[in-house]
């Protein structure tokens, strides 16, 4: 049942995704979301992978959204700067009690000892500004996991 569950919020995911008109016109946290990540391509060479899940468009608050797109563009310029990855998944879900951007690479990894806090910084400050937390650090399977996370009001 999980692994359904799973496939059929693929499919859906998949199903916004090819909405190319949404993509260009649409005003809502999704089509703003797929705005972001096809503005990545460029500066990481490839583009990333989307997943997208709950009702963002009705669920979150404008306050909330704009945080979310800036944490979502932060998070991609930094991995296109210093990750040396050649695959970025993003998932960006909200289960209509908080919300959550997910970006995962197969890059280097984080430094062990970081040199600058000025994208985690502000990563972090936005989290905390909303009541919510933010984890960075090395993925399971290599490279780097960012995750946001802020409840909804």
């Amino acid at each position: 049942m999980d692994a359904l569950d799973d496939t059929i919020k693929v499919i859906r995911s998949t199903i916004f995704s090819l909405k190319a008109r949404d993509r260009d016109t649409g005003t809502g946290l999704r089509s703003r979301c797929l705005r972001e990540v096809d503005a990545a391509t460029e500066t990481l060479g490839f583009a990333p992978t989307l997943r997208v899940d709950g009702l963002l468009d009705t669920s979150v608050p404008e306050t909330i959204a704009v945080q979310l797109i800036a944490v979502l563009r932060e998070a991609l310029a930094n991995t296109a700067r210093h990750a040396h990855a050649n695959r970025v998944e993003v998932h960006v879900e909200t289960d209509g009690t908080e919300v959550w951007v997910r970006v995962r690479d197969n890059g280097v990894g984080p430094p062990p000892t970081p040199t600058r806090d000025s994208g985690l910084g502000n990563i972090r400050e936005r989290a905390e500004s909303l009541d919510g937390t933010h984890t960075f650090g090395p993925a399971p399977d290599g490279g780097a996991a960012l995750e946001w996370r802020v409840p909804l009001r």
